[in-house]
């Protein structure tokens, strides 16, 4: 079958899969809890509000079920949790449900899906693979994913084999790891990835509508405006766009993803498919804090349940995103300090009770966390967070002075039309109104914190994952000041201003810009993406050998591809088979970098090499390696005498084979 054809059906199934496994056990848990004003709500808003609570609830929970027995057990527990909540959901829906609306909002549920499938899948033409550039980020959510609902928790590391499992914030994934299994033949690692990114954009418009409400801030505006100016306003990037058109002049190249121009402020439907997970944790951030905003301003529930759902969310942000969930902490104890000075001691007791008790539901994962990880020195370290256009145009601490005078015109540029928003938001909104509820301090605490560690602290582990993720928050902020703004100012039928307007449309071109980049990425010409997706025929073929491999050979079997190049990705978008090394990033999972630059010594001559069979056979075993996946990239493979001719394949077609290394005897093909 076509692997589009295959693909865009898993996607689907998986999106499905997500009513049962995600959509209505957090219906259940909003009626249990009635968090948020849930039992008040209408059906769009209850709707939104599932989506929320199963993407910023049941991480932690179904994480702490799979740890203990397993993800089929998880499974269920999320399934029946939903069934038993259908019946009276559906009575509740009798006579309740508005047509038209629901038709709006089913056919912007259907373009969202399009929009996932058309980021992450493959194009099969019959003789070639085409991947999306995200294939970067979606190698290790689907290896990740496989790992769990092959091994379970904490999960063994897909990249580099070792006894250690993974030190990774994997909450997301083990709600993948239960589409991936209930999905069956149907969905993979990928596929229930793409899922979960659907529900995790649903969660995000139930996030905005329930922050815009419990603040208090959209009070005078209907419902369908105050809907229709946060559509407007989300599918809006930064002002990328003018970095690219200035990159264009001064190289002349079209750099394919606009972001990697500047430390990265990625708009959301970027963020959504490039790392929900991100994205989840902050939900689960934002979700804790109102939780506990809306007791301080008087809500009346029980405080044990207020403090149950907080301290759940708390716990699901940290395995969610770590470093989103640093800003969480770093604006929780802001707002404690707050309530301390205030006297407010009742809810400074919530707080604190609430952050103990997610310390001790994420206690299992971040002692794995911690256990499992090899780097050396520090994993946070300060710098001023930098600005594409100044680098390499003064030393070093002259630059850091320049980036720290001009880091809130970084931000604007970053931001676009959500910070002219929150200008536009102060301007017209005394501080006495935007305060007015603590849910509205918060959006200001939340936002101070998460661009003050943004902007001048950096995580370094690979990437400066910390800078760019943890400003997620501050968009939740901006965002929500933004549609306040504009439904104070822009009328019933959103005419907007005209910087507004001019920002807005600068948004869409980068976020268009973007995603059409992560298709169109192989006619810039640049080197930096000549490894990816270089020969779409033999991609095509490998993805036909690992489905074999994952058929017929043992799941326990290591099955080592080539690991040379900057990144390797087919081993972890297709396989089922551990590998003994991924690439160079190897690390990425908690493996020390001398541990991985040691393994890539032993096995990369296997593929790079011409090597006499017991040369391969000695580096093989040594590594733990089953069976090897040879290519016609690989420089065995042009060798008629080779290793790789020598020996009788497992697997065989015209650009793969695969070989076992105790058959590598130097006997007949």
């Amino acid at each position: 079958m076509n692997a589009s054809l295959t693909d865009a059906y898993g996607v689907l199934v998986a999106t499905l899969l997500g009513v049962p496994l995600v959509l209505l056990p957090g219906y259940a848990l909003g009626r249990l809890t009635g968090i948020l004003g849930f039992s008040t709500l209408a059906p769009g808003g209850r709707f939104l509000c599932s989506a929320l609570l199963g993407i910023g609830l049941l991480p932690a929970l179904d994480s702490l079920l799979v740890q203990a027995a397993g993800v089929p057990a998880a499974a269920l527990a999320n399934g029946a949790l939903g069934l038993a909540t259908l019946v009276p959901a559906a009575r509740w829906l009798r006579g309740r449900i508005d047509l038209p609306a629901t038709g709006r909002g089913l056919a912007l549920a259907a373009l969202w899906v399009v929009i996932v499938a058309y980021a992450l899948i493959d194009i099969d033409t019959g003789t070639g693979l085409y991947q999306p550039v995200t294939v970067i980020d979606l190698v290790k959510h689907a290896s990740l994913t496989r790992s769990i609902v092959q091994d379970g928790l904490p999960p063994v590391d897909p990249f580099f084999a070792r006894p250690e499992r993974a030190g990774y914030y994997y909450f997301f994934y083990t709600l993948c790891a239960l589409i991936d299994w209930a999905g069956g033949a149907l969905v993979d690692g990928r596929t229930a990835f793409a899922g979960m990114a659907f529900w995790t954009g649903i969660g995000l418009l139930g996030l905005l509508d329930r922050l815009l409400a419990v603040t208090g801030l959209v009070r005078d505006a209907s419902q369908r405006l105050v809907r229709g100016a946060t559509l407007l306003l989300l599918p809006a990037g930064g002002l990328d766009i003018l970095l690219v058109i200035r990159n264009r002049i001064e190289t002349g190249i079209w750099i394919p993803i606009p972001e990697w121009l500047n430390e990265q402020v990625l708009n959301w439907p970027s963020s959504l498919v490039w790392v929900p997970h991100h994205v989840a944790g902050a939900l689960a951030g934002w979700l804790g804090l109102l939780t506990l905003a809306e007791a301080a301003d008087g809500t009346r529930r029980p405080p044990g349940a207020t403090v149950a759902v907080a301290s759940i969310a708390f716990a699901a942000c940290a395995g969610l995103s770590v470093w989103v969930c640093l800003g969480t902490v770093a604006a929780a104890g802001t707002w404690l300090a707050l309530l301390a000075i205030e006297r407010r001691w009742r809810d400074a007791g919530r707080l604190v009770a609430a952050g103990l008790v997610a310390t001790l539901l994420a206690a299992p994962y971040l002692s794995g966390l911690l256990s499992s990880r090899g780097e050396a020195g520090q994993a946070i370290v300060f710098a001023v967070r930098s600005f594409g256009p100044l680098e390499g145009a003064a030393d070093s601490p002259v630059l850091s002075l320049i980036r720290v005078i001009l880091l809130p015109i970084n931000y604007y540029l970053a931001f676009g039309v959500l910070a002219a928003g929150a200008f536009l938001f102060w301007r017209i909104v005394p501080r006495s109104e935007a305060h007015a509820r603590e849910a509205g301090r918060l959006l200001t605490i939340v936002a101070a914190s998460s661009l003050l560690i943004g902007g001048f602290l950096r995580s370094a582990i690979l990437y400066n994952d910390l800078g760019w993720r943890v400003v997620l928050l501050a968009q939740v902020a901006t965002l929500a000041w933004s549609v306040a703004a504009l439904t104070r100012i822009a009328g019933a039928r959103l005419r907007l201003p005209g910087l507004i307007a001019a920002l807005l449309l600068l948004g869409y071109v980068t976020t268009l810009y973007g995603f059409a980049g992560m298709r169109a990425y192989p006619a810039s010409g640049l080197p930096n993406f000549a490894f990816l997706n270089g020969r779409p025929d033999i991609d095509r073929a490998l993805r036909a050998a690992y489905a074999w491999a994952g058929e017929r050979l043992p799941r326990d079997l290591v099955l080592q591809a080539a690991p040379g190049g900057p990144r390797v990705f087919d081993f972890g978008l297709y396989g089922f088979q551990p590998v003994a090394v991924a690439d160079r990033e190897a690390r990425l999972f908690g493996a020390s970098q001398e541990a991985v630059a040691a393994r890539l010594a032993q096995v990369a001559p296997i593929f790079s090499d011409v090597l006499t069979t017991d040369d391969v056979h000695h580096r093989a075993a040594g590594a733990g390696i089953g069976a090897l996946i040879v290519t016609a990239q690989d420089a065995p493979w042009a060798n008629p005498e080779s290793w790789v001719w020598r020996s009788r394949p497992l697997y065989a077609s015209p650009l793969v084979r695969i070989l076992s290394v105790n058959d590598l005897d130097g006997g007949p093909r």
